[in-house]
């Protein structure tokens, strides 16, 4: 069986490792269960940069070098195409490729291009910011290229359903949880609690209305929770732009947060893991958005912490009992709620590790999300 999945590395190439963890676990995922994959990604020539983020041509570009170091660290050389606007030098064996392959995967729908086509695969749309995506769509207009494919999946694991505030556009939506490859995320527990952390953008997107209710970014989250730390026994960590927005996080540090810039965590992929696996639990605050339309959004970052046996403290967006509640995942709503939740998974540290990497074996393991996908479509 092949495919081809639509990547975002190329676009990505400094300090993004989660966005390229994300792409990965799809892309290697399908390898493991036996799949010919082929990555493809398109950069267009006048957005390519040199690793200061100064404009370069493509040949001398951070995202071209970037390509070629995690293509060839994965053994996707030759098995990897990335179009400069519509250009490659091997744009004539991916479209053999393509002209055979039985699924095309556009991971967050962000590949168009005319230069390749698809003439029997199903081609399917992956949806990672469930409920901005239709908004954006319904309301606004934007083109999210979603007539170009014939099924659709969501991180929205309730999109669709009774209980839900998002447009579906029209579609029928399939849920399904983000993958992890296991092999590439052991379990490293610790012999005690030191601190929860999260890497996270500072903003998100900015707002977005629809029916008269605004769909927020991540600031105004944030905002709900300023003085939790105070009420945790343990240290909670950020790592986001620290420097572009220290004008805004005296309350939060006065609050008990403690901040590290994210360049550094998500400058290299070993860095990112390392930092994940450094934590003893994740505490995550999710976008406006995403709390809102309690369509079940699910984070792709906190499968890679539940991997390395990381317990997810997370703000509830309407995921509710398709995980057993407080094994390896503790839901919270209230700064009170979250401040309990933290106390729990402290206080029941072995257990609750061990439970977040049965939770990812169980739910998050590749094998088993992309075996349920094949199955749906």
């Amino acid at each position: 069986m092949k495919i081809v999945v639509a990547v975002g590395i190329a676009s990505h190439p400094i300090s993004a490792a989660g966005n390229t963890w994300n792409s990965l676990n799809w892309a290697l995922g399908f390898r493991e269960l036996g799949w010919d994959v082929w990555l493809l990604e398109r950069v267009a020539s006048d957005r390519t940069v040199d690793a200061q983020w100064n404009r370069v041509p493509p040949a001398e570009s951070a995202n071209l070098a970037y390509w070629r170091e995690i293509t060839a660290r994965f053994g996707f050389t030759g098995r990897a195409t990335l179009l400069v606007d519509d250009a490659a030098p091997d744009l004539a064996e991916l479209r053999d490729f393509a002209a055979e392959a039985d699924l095309f995967l556009n991971l967050s729908g962000h590949f168009h291009s005319d230069a390749v086509t698809f003439p029997r695969a199903v081609k399917i749309y992956q949806d990672g910011d469930p409920a901005f995506s239709q908004v954006w769509a319904e309301s606004y207009g934007v083109d999210m290229h979603f007539s170009a494919h014939d099924r659709f999946l969501t991180a929205g694991l309730r999109l669709g359903q009774p209980g839900t505030f998002a447009p579906t556009c029209g579609i029928e939506w399939i849920p399904t949880f983000p993958p992890v490859v296991l092999k590439y995320w052991p379990y490293a527990p610790q012999e005690s609690f030191d601190r929860f952390t999260s890497v996270a953008h500072w903003e998100g997107y900015k707002s977005s209305e629809w029916r008269g209710e605004w769909f927020h970014g991540k600031r105004e989250e944030f905002l709900k929770f300023t003085d939790v730390p105070r009420a945790v026994s343990r240290p909670i960590e950020l790592a986001t732009h620290v420097s572009v927005h220290e004008s805004e996080l005296g309350p939060f540090r006065e609050g008990g947060w403690r901040f590290v810039e994210a360049a550094p965590v998500c400058g290299t992929l070993d860095a990112y893991a390392a930092y994940i696996r450094g934590s003893s639990a994740e505490f995550s605050i999710a976008k406006g958005g995403y709390v809102l339309s309690r369509a079940g959004w699910f984070s792709d970052r906190a499968v890679c912490y539940a991997a390395s046996g990381k317990p997810l403290v997370a703000q509830d967006t309407g995921v509710g009992d398709l995980l057993p509640p407080g094994e390896g995942f503790h839901a919270f709503r209230t700064p009170a709620e979250a401040a309990a939740a933290g106390e729990r998974v402290i206080a029941d540290f072995p257990n609750q590790q061990r439970a977040a990497r049965a939770l990812a074996e169980e739910y998050f393991d590749s094998a088993k999300v992309i075996t349920r996908v094949l199955n749906a479509l």
